[in-house]
C-alpha cells in the first residue's frame, strides 16, 4: 500500500532513479527499406557480392564445398544458395531471414554488434560486414527476401 501512495505522490514515474548509461552502442533497427527505387537481387548482390566476399569469406564456413565448413557442419547453415539460405541453421532455423522483417531476421543480427546468440560472423573478424553489407541485406529482406 505505501509503494502505491508513493507512485501516486511522485506522479507515477520512476524515470529519475533509473541509472545513467550512456547512449545507445547501435542504431536501432529499422524494417524499411533504405533505397525502394533500388531493388536488391539476391544472387549478385548478396550472396555474389556479400557471401562470397574474400574478406568475410562466409561460404569458406558455411557451404560444403568451403575449405573449413565448420559452420555449415556445427551451426548447419548453408550459404551455397537461396534454397539452403532460408532453411537457416541449428539455432536460427526459419528465422535466419523473416521476409520483410530484417530486425527480426537473425542473419541481419548475426552480423552486428551484439548477435542473439554465438558470436558476431564472421568468427575469425575483423573485418565484419560493413554498414553497407548489413543495409543491403537488411534491406533486400524487407523487400520480402526474393530469390533473384
Amino acid at each position: 500500500m505505501k509503494t502505491v501512495i508513493w507512485l501516486l505522490l511522485t506522479g507515477g514515474c520512476l524515470d529519475r532513479f533509473e541509472p545513467d548509461v550512456g547512449p545507445p552502442l547501435r542504431a536501432i533497427c529499422n524494417n524499411v527499406d533504405s533505397d525502394p527505387a533500388t531493388s536488391v537481387r539476391f544472387e549478385a548482390e548478396i550472396r555474389a557480392a556479400i557471401f562470397e566476399r574474400a574478406d568475410l569469406h562466409c561460404t569458406r564456413c558455411h557451404t560444403a564445398a568451403g575449405e573449413t565448413p565448420i559452420g555449415l557442419d556445427v551451426g548447419g547453415l548453408d550459404l551455397a544458395s537461396y534454397q539452403t539460405l532460408l532453411r537457416g541453421g541449428v539455432q536460427s532455423g526459419a528465422d535466419l531471414v523473416r521476409p520483410g522483417d530484417p530486425c527480426g531476421s537473425v542473419l541481419v543480427l548475426k552480423l552486428g554488434v551484439g548477435p542473439p546468440f554465438g558470436a558476431r560472423m564472421p568468427l575469425d573478424g575483423p573485418p565484419h560486414a560493413t554498414a553497407r553489407d548489413i543495409q543491403i541485406i537488411a534491406d533486400w529482406i524487407s523487400e520480402g527476401a526474393h530469390d533473384n
